[in-house]
């Protein structure tokens, strides 16, 4: 049976690291800092060091590396699809009967619990899932007469080839910038918008068709010159924000930056459609280190539910775009009024709807490196779309079942 989490008791002074990653542009860790100061003022007993790590793929090499010498952090907030990672390095406290006794099951949104799920028990609580959306200038769609975001890729198409503009050779804006960096995520988000989850728990999909198809129009993009070949991330931000690109593929997590940093009215719209909407899930759970002593969980457990609660994810979501992972919160009365205020904030949660977890697989972090060279490589014009994909996954693929086979045999 796993352990069951208790409440931590005030008479002990607990101490505990929480590391964690800025994963959208921002200043989040400002807010997360703040969150944690609060949560040390108002628990007696439980003093949270927070560890600010880089990025999520620095974050996680931090936390393997301290699996390695067998000193974690007692808590750890990762990209959702590292779970298979850490779960085959038996790193992770299953909470599944404390969340059943507590309203974890009821009020969560499913589908944002369900990335903390495997073989039906619980290994986290989600925290800031956020899928990727696409951001809009509203000033350049009014001057350029076009009436709203495009919804389907034919129109995404189109609306990027009249929004680019060129001075003789020089380019004075992109239509379509498509955040560098994590453009992978997108990418699966095209894919399943094209009929198809790219992966199954023992193997990537990406030489099928549908998955060829996705960044065969890409390619047509960059090709037409109305969709920037490469970015990085915060760099697109930056230029959607300083009017360089007219639409952008980014997490809803940078909504309130975007909205509120640009000098014009910004725009967002569900990713456009082929067969369906689609999107995959970013962001992630707040995950408990197995390797602690009990105290530690304990307090871990009261630590991870404080920053999950009502109260605090509805903040949370208003503070950054990030989406509230409880029901309750989107009821709340100041959520209620944001909505309202901040229309753009419901599209995500709306989009949501048609999403699902990314890349859990086995080596997801190999899986990322090699799709994403595979996908620079392809707009580069260094190598043919399907031979790109067909490469990648026979790679992925091997490195999959290696993992699986030492895991079986450890």
């Amino acid at each position: 049976m796993p352990h069951v989490l208790m409440p931590a008791h005030a008479a002990e002074t607990v101490k505990l690291q929480f590391m964690y990653p800025v994963g959208v542009s921002g200043d989040i860790n400002t807010i997360i800092s703040g969150m944690i100061d609060e949560f040390n003022a108002t628990h007696d007993g439980i003093v949270v060091e927070a560890i600010y790590a880089g990025s999520y793929d620095n974050t996680e090499q931090k936390v393997i590396t301290s699996l390695g010498v067998g000193e974690p952090p007692s808590l750890w907030l990762p990209i959702n699809s590292s779970l298979q990672t850490f779960l085959g390095l038996d790193a992770l406290e299953d909470i599944t009967e404390q969340a059943k006794s507590d309203d974890i099951y009821d009020d969560f949104i499913g589908g944002f619990l369900g990335t903390a799920i495997s073989n039906d028990r619980l290994y986290g609580l989600s925290f800031q899932p956020s899928t990727p959306v696409l951001y809009y200038n509203k000033d350049a769609f009014a001057q350029a007469g076009i009436p709203e975001a495009p919804e389907t890729w034919d129109q995404l198409f189109e609306t990027a080839k009249a929004l680019t503009v060129r001075d003789g050779d020089e380019l004075k804006r992109w239509g379509l910038i498509i955040g560098g960096g994590w453009h992978d995520w997108m990418f699966e988000g095209y894919c399943r918008q094209n009929g198809l989850v790219p992966w199954e728990q023992d193997k990537v999909l990406w030489d099928r068709p549908e998955s060829v198809e996705a960044l065969a129009f890409w390619k047509t993009m960059v090709d037409a010159g109305c969709m920037a070949p490469a970015s990085t991330w915060q760099g697109s931000a930056n230029d959607f924000m300083a009017g360089s690109t007219a639409m952008l593929y980014h997490s809803t997590g940078s909504l309130t930056n975007l909205r509120t940093s640009s000098p014009f009215e910004v725009g967002v719209a569900f990713m456009p459609k082929r067969k369906t909407w689609g999107a995959s899930q970013g962001g992630g759970p707040i995950m408990i280190a197995k390797n602690q002593s009990d105290a530690q969980k304990e307090a871990a457990y009261t630590f991870a539910r404080w920053m999950t609660n009502t109260e605090n994810q509805a903040a949370w979501s208003r503070a950054t775009g990030y989406l509230a992972v409880r029901k309750s919160s989107w009821e709340m009365p100041e959520m209620q009024e944001y909505l309202v205020e901040v229309p753009q904030a419901k599209v995500a949660m709306e989009q949501s709807a048609y999403s699902g977890a990314f890349l859990q697989v086995p080596a997801y972090s190999k899986a990322r490196e090699v799709l994403k060279s595979a996908i620079d490589r392809t707009l580069a014009g260094e190598v043919e779309v399907e031979a790109a994909l067909a490469s990648a996954t026979d790679e992925v693929n091997r490195e999959i079942a290696r993992v699986m086979r030492r895991q079986q045999r450890g």
